[in-house]
């Protein structure tokens, strides 16, 4: 992957995905195409034809490096194991071959890949490394495919995939490019291979997702073959046992009679039983073996060659790298440094122009530089054993040499956007100035906004203490990623000792950009008040709002040029300032910031960034109730930890049956997160428990987590949360004991401020103090409170806080004996619940509603809230067992039951066919169903949503 420009972490996927295909096409399916055409296969049309947009150009793929998509040539003198094959072939679903370097993997996958092209099927190779990022991977993964000979210009031709409209009606949606390549693959009908090398080097978790994705949900008629020397993460054991077979370390190593085949028969016994017991067959000294008698003539021992690791590199000093000239042995040393060698990357980083040939001619390395196959110029990848022994020698040969080698490479993958292997090189050169000028020149901390968290925490890897203490902005980035990492005391500490290094952030190192470091300043500032919440009253998150409000307005009204703020930074403000606004309820000025954010986000690539935007629209909208658009807005974009929580917590408001039938697996602890991704995770967990006392265990071990972490804010909600547990348990006096504690607000005032805390602590905080006035027989307080609440809520347009205020009035009146306050209480909650789908404040109150409800249903003149009535009643009777989904498989359910089709769901969804597909056989797997009847049949029984006739759009609580 060297002297071809190419993005290391991120490239423009929709550029790739709007590019042409070139008509060039493998011979190997023109007379299968043809004869598939001619079969009328031509007459359906593919509903998601935005499959053709998965045609690769010949310019858009110039990045791409074409070697990792060949397969390797045979070695010569490789020697067919029949035995071995035999176990491989005929492929099942899955092949893995998982086994330590040296074992012949990749000599097995190249030989079944030569097979099954020679007997015309289409078989795509790809070899893997550690800079395979999911935007690379996945480009990776078609260019393989097109090189294998995929016709995908085919695809929308594939039967019995109408999209119900005419050719000019085809859908746009912007599709991720390994369902457009299943796709196309299912299109294709005839069986196919993938075949992946050194798996165990992909480390990327969104990489790893992206192979886990065409695993367990590519077309049937794909077969995978992997090799891997560990399993990186792909949890393939269970796979293998369903659908396929794995060969171990003990399957690939030769046994005595293919030791003495290997060698042809030239051992004597007694030595070739030697040579077995000291390698156990490892393949890779076998080959070592057998290249040097074969090219001195010489018959070394296995004492001489192979007793352990210092004896092979003895031979690799003396035998081969001692037989190489003075040029050709120090070219061989500085190739060692290159991952991949491409001639031109290293004829630049060595100051030649003969890279190649001198390659070509260093016949004495048969097998350990391994050329990848095809026409072009040759691309080599060096044997491991001897690239460390090489590494290892010239270090000890040339200090100096290696060093500046180190340092050129450096800059050429810095040039080349290739961030992390130029600071792994800067940083093996112990050249520190340097690897803190290509962070600078990436963008320190506004990589996360570009290619994500990791991409800080990867950067962050290779920092050592003098870049931190020489390069501010390299500080400001280890800082961002202690807070992402919760180790907020140590981004405190080294916080303030920048600030006074760089005179409050002021003044860069010599040579640097002062306008640079306090915008990165202000990108960390921002993390630290969001990811340890801060309360707004704390002094640096008024420092930050202030200024991030300043120079957004500026921007935003074109009054002055603001220094070092492009639209990455640009962007990261808005948001920050987005996610304030909608925790001070500030709905419609988030809105506006949000979307701000967005087009920057968008002008710039940093598609990361637009994740969190949309999670914070999300949550604005899930806050105002507008659920529709809340569940658009989390669907965006690929899957996270967040967006589940956040996610779940919607699903889990909808629903008035018990929390043991809602259907969801409690939310997984928010490890990181603001404010609304703790409170939403520590929320739903304690409802989703058995029974108060589970509920305030779950509070205590959070409140703990919470604590650890140093997250204030978090710990006041669940204060307020416990305090509400323990009313419901019948600890009144208790849970006014833990509110005196815990110094939570007793006056109105304190209590519904949203100047100086989060809606979400308003809201947790009230409820808990209402419910305590109500157990304490203080009912007029109570209703003061409740009355207090709603004029609030309904003032901020904090729809979801009004509906736990209008359920705790029905609640409140109840109990005061004003039954027809109670009933109307309960009849404008159905209006707007109508609207909303929130149903979870009455099911918090399940035992009064059951009481109300009767009167309602004898009352009621509305059609609507009579029908609503009568659902709620069925829901708040269901007994306390069900099957559990993922958010994912709700989501699904819900559409079933609302009577969706396949197309539509997917697309609401965002998901392939395929991929919904393998959800709704999930689904009936966990039902015990057949077929989609049966799954609307259950999902009616789950979550028949409430009847949608004539809705009354809420105007507002009618004065009590």
């Amino acid at each position: 992957l060297r002297g071809r420009p190419r993005p290391c972490y991120s490239w423009p996927s929709q550029r790739l995905l709007d590019a042409g295909l070139s008509e060039r096409r493998s011979p190997v399916f023109a007379a299968r195409t043809m004869e598939t055409q001619r079969q009328g296969h031509n007459g359906g049309r593919l509903a998601d034809a935005a499959i053709r947009n998965l045609r690769l150009g010949e310019s858009e793929t110039s990045w791409l490096l074409a070697a990792k998509t060949r397969r390797p040539e045979l070695a010569e003198g490789y020697r067919r194991r029949a035995d071995l094959l035999a176990r491989v072939e005929p492929l099942r679903r899955l092949t893995v071959l998982r086994a330590p370097s040296g074992f012949g993997k990749t000599c097995l996958l190249a030989d079944v890949c030569r097979r099954w092209r020679g007997e015309g099927r289409l078989a795509a190779w790809l070899t893997l490394d550690e800079d395979d990022a999911p935007g690379v991977i996945d480009a990776y993964l078609a260019y393989a495919f097109r090189a294998a000979g995929l016709p995908f210009e085919d695809v929308e031709n594939h039967p019995g995939k109408d999209s119900g409209g005419s050719d000019g009606e085809v859908p746009h949606r912007a599709r991720r490019r390994t369902e457009l390549l299943c796709a196309a693959i299912e299109a294709f009908a005839e069986p196919s291979l993938l075949l992946l090398d050194d798996v165990e080097r992909l480390r990327d978790h969104d990489a790893l997702n992206t192979v886990d994705f065409l695993l367990r949900h590519g077309p049937r008629n794909l077969r995978f073959a992997l090799a891997m020397r560990e399993d990186p993460g792909l949890d393939l054991d269970g796979a293998v046992a369903a659908q396929g077979r794995e060969l171990s370390a003990a399957d690939l190593r030769f046994s005595l009679p293919q030791i003495d085949h290997f060698l042809d028969g030239e051992l004597p016994l007694q030595e070739l039983d030697a040579l077995e017991r000291r390698t156990e067959g490892w393949p890779v000294a076998l080959r070592i073996y057998r290249t040097m008698r074969r090219r001195d003539g010489a018959r070394p021992t296995t004492n001489d060659m192979l007793a352990d690791r210092s004896d092979l590199a003895k031979w690799f000093g003396k035998r081969l790298l001692g037989r190489l000239k003075g040029d050709d042995r120090r070219l061989l040393l500085d190739l060692a440094l290159f991952d991949w060698i491409s001639p031109a990357l290293a004829n630049e980083a060595l100051g030649a122009d003969d890279v190649q040939q001198r390659i070509e001619s260093l016949g004495a390395l048969d097998g350990l530089l391994v050329a990848q196959e095809g026409d072009d110029a040759g691309t080599w990848r060096m044997n491991p054993l001897l690239k460390e022994y090489c590494i290892e020698q010239g270090r000890r040969e040339s200090a100096k040499r290696h060093r500046d080698l180190r340092r050129r490479i450096a800059r050429l993958e810095a040039r080349a956007g290739h961030l992390a292997p130029a600071m792994r090189h800067a940083n093996q050169a112990g050249d520190f100035a340097l690897l803190g000028e290509i962070l600078e020149d990436a963008g320190g901390v506004r990589l996360w906004a570009r290619f994500g968290v990791k991409s800080l925490i990867a950067a962050d890897g290779f920092l050592t203490p003098e870049v931190v203490d020489s390069f501010p902005r390299a500080a400001l980035l280890h800082c961002c990623v202690l807070v992402i990492e919760s180790r907020f005391d140590e981004a405190l500490v080294l916080y303030d000792s920048l600030k006074k290094r760089t005179q409050g952030f002021e003044r860069d190192r010599a040579g640097g950009d002062d306008a640079a470091l306090k915008m990165d300043h202000l990108l960390v500032l921002a993390t630290l008040a969001g990811f340890k919440c801060l309360p707004f009253a704390h002094p640096l998150v008024g420092q930050a709002l202030a200024d991030m409000e300043r120079i957004a307005a500026q921007a935003e009204l074109q009054l002055a040029a603001v220094r070092g703020l492009d639209d990455t930074v640009q962007g990261a403000l808005n948001l920050s300032l987005c996610l304030a606004d909608q925790q001070r309820s500030r709905f419609e000025v988030a809105r506006r910031r949000g979307l701000t954010s967005k087009r920057s986000f968008e002008r710039c690539g940093a598609g990361y960034g637009s994740v969190f935007v949309n999670l914070a629209l999300g949550t604005a909208a899930m806050a105002q109730g507008r659920v529709k658009e809340a569940e658009d807005y989390y669907g965006q974009g690929a899957p996270t930890a967040i967006a589940d929580i956040l996610f779940l917590e919607l699903e889990f408001e909808r629903s008035a049956k018990p929390s043991a039938v809602v259907g969801h697996s409690p939310p997984p602890i928010a490890e990181v997160g603001w404010m609304d991704v703790h409170a939403a995770a520590y929320g739903v967990a304690a409802e989703m428990a058995l029974d108060a006392q589970g509920a305030r265990s779950s509070i205590d071990v959070a409140f703990e987590n919470a604590g650890s972490k140093g997250l204030a804010s978090v710990q006041r909600f669940l204060s307020a949360l416990k305090a509400a547990w323990l009313v419901k348990d019948g600890f009144a006096d208790q849970a006014e004991e833990h509110w005196r504690s815990a110094g939570l607000p007793t006056a109105t005032e304190g209590i519904l401020d949203l100047h100086r805390q989060t809606w979400r602590e308003m809201e947790a905080i009230a409820c808990a103090r209402i419910r305590l006035f109500a157990a304490q027989g203080r009912l007029e307080a109570a209703r003061a409170l409740v009355e207090a609440l709603c004029r609030t809520a309904e003032e901020r347009q904090l729809r979801r806080v009004l509906m736990n205020g209008i359920a705790l009035s029905m609640a409140t009146e109840y109990a005061i004996g004003a039954t027809a306050n109670a009933v109307a209480d309960l009849a404008d909650f159905l209006r707007i619940a109508a609207v909303t789908d929130f149903l979870r404040p009455l099911a918090r109150e399940r035992e009064t509603t059951l009481e109300v409800l009767p009167a309602l249903l004898a009352t009621a003149d509305e059609a609507d809230v009579h029908a609503a009535a009568a659902k709620l009643r069925d829901d708040l009777d269901a007994p306390a067992q069900g099957t559990i989904f993922t958010a994912r498989e709700m989501a699904i359910v819900r559409r079933v039951a609302l009577g969706h089709g396949e197309r539509e769901i997917a697309d609401a969804l965002g998901m392939s066919t395929s991929n919904l597909e393998a959800h709704l056989a999930a689904i009936l797997g966990k039902t015990g169903g057949e077929d989609q009847a049966d799954i609307a049949a259950a999902a009616q029984r789950l979550l028949s949503p409430a009847p949608r006739a004539a809705r009354r759009q809420w105007r507002g609580r009618r004065p009590r």
